[in-house]
């Protein structure tokens, strides 16, 4: 079994925050965007049709449509991908249907839901993931999201009758680091009614799982620069720098901006989020998820538990383990590969045409072992067998999983290893630590 995930880079406009590859709508001509969104669909459509060639493997595990705003697209649209998929793979077992979606404007998403919660209804989850963000309205409006405090929360009171049996609703927040410090010096977001109704919400169950990322701000977000100026003003004055300037042809380092920011900030707000959920009983199955009792996220799994899968659509990056004949002969690669990695380009010019690829890499059994260390522990699952990575670890692995039990960031049952879930947050220090080359 494999699953495929289709890119979808629209719009309506770019998040000041983002740094990846968008195709923001109030960017383009009107006259443009219809024929783009026709243009974009039908290449996927080419490709799905083309791998269905390629491919041995004809079972569906999952399929996800995420990247930016999915429905921008239209439902139109969205269903002929899903129908291809449908004709050219087998996916009597899916075990999931997911779609990122914007919670507005709201009558269409709410078409959207019962739409293909009723097209789709054979299909064992049918999953809604819903980009909220922040209940605050200071955040949301200085990420230039449409949505305000008082408008999620009706979104969300209308949103639920329209929920089935089938259905997954998820909700994705950042912490922004936006919170004030009582006068016993405890952390408490600024908005006590905003926290009040996330506490109710997720006592409440009804939204089945939530995505807690934190705040990163990277060359290419608007954000950044603003905040760099902000930062080291002397440095920026008389610039020509803005949102699109390359900081290396300025000569300067992008990494050494990230002192800017409070990142101890956005931790503790992050901290006071996940106890929320966690104080809920939501399970926290990977480093930024959490869920209730089976109600995680199949395509979060598959790519941290580093299943095949097949990525359609610009950026769009794919992962399988033995790769066949035909597509060894494909991605011009070596027979004997473990496993490849491969992304699609980053530029639609490129994308449009077959074989778009622009990043191949062939990975060695080493290689493979470093990464399924590396992402593996990133979820709740246990390393079964500590002794399978020896090869790839520091000389004194052994010490130092002992001292990191001891303190209890790892579980450890006879010569099974995971992160607890509260010590999950400094997982990157640790496994940085125990691999030899990362």
């Amino acid at each position: 079994m494999f699953s495929i995930y289709i890119h979808i880079p629209f719009c309506k406009t770019k998040c000041n925050y983002c740094n990846f590859q968008v195709c923001p709508l109030d960017k383009m001509k009107s006259e443009m965007i219809q024929p783009e969104f026709e243009k974009y669909t039908n290449q996927i459509i080419s490709d799905i049709k083309k791998y269905s060639e390629i491919l041995d493997d004809k079972e569906v595990k999952s399929i996800y449509l995420g990247g930016w705003t999915p429905q921008l697209i239209w439902l139109e649209n969205i269903e002929k991908i899903t129908d291809t998929i449908i004709q050219n793979f087998d996916t009597e077992n899916l075990w999931e249907f997911s779609i990122e979606m914007n919670p507005y404007p709201k009558d269409e998403v709410y078409d959207f839901v019962q739409s293909l919660t009723k097209k789709y209804r054979e299909f064992s989850r049918v999953r809604f993931s819903f980009g909220i963000q922040s209940f605050e309205n200071k955040m949301l409006a200085a990420s230039w999201r449409d949505i305000t405090f008082p408008w999620i929360v009706d979104f969300l009171r209308d949103l639920q009758p329209l929920k089935k049996d089938n259905n997954v609703f998820n909700l994705d927040f950042i912490a922004f680091g936006y919170f004030n410090k009582s006068k016993t010096w405890n952390y408490q977001l600024r908005n006590p009614t905003a926290i009040n109704f996330f506490q109710s919400l997720a006592k409440s169950k009804f939204v089945d799982s939530y995505s807690l990322y934190t705040l990163e701000l990277f060359p290419g977000s608007l954000r950044y620069y603003k905040e760099k100026r902000k930062c080291h003003p002397e440095r920026s004055k008389g610039s020509n720098l803005d949102s699109s300037a390359n900081p290396a042809e300025a000569g300067q380092d992008a990494s050494e901006w990230q002192e800017y920011w409070d990142q101890d900030d956005i931790y503790e707000e992050f901290a006071i989020l996940k106890d929320i959920l966690l104080d809920a009983w939501y399970k926290r199955y990977e480093i930024s998820n959490f869920s209730l009792l089976w109600k995680s996220s199949i395509h979060n799994r598959v790519y941290r538990e580093m299943w095949d899968y097949l990525g359609l659509g610009t950026s769009a990056s794919s992962f399988f383990k033995n790769p066949n004949e035909k597509l060894c002969s494909l991605l011009n690669i070596p027979s004997w590969t473990r496993a490849v990695r491969w992304m699609n380009s980053l530029e639609f010019s490129k994308f449009y045409l077959w074989k778009s690829e622009t990043e191949i890499v062939a990975m060695t059994e080493k290689d493979l072992l470093i990464e399924e260390f590396f992402l593996w522990l990133r979820t709740d699952n246990w390393i079964t067998d500590i002794e399978k990575y020896k090869s790839v670890l520091v000389p004194n692995y052994n010490e130092k999983i002992k001292s990191y039990s001891d303190q209890w960031f790892i579980e450890i049952v006879d010569n099974w290893i995971r992160f607890t879930d509260e010590w999950m947050d400094i997982y990157n220090d640790i496994v940085t630590e125990l691999l030899t080359e990362i």
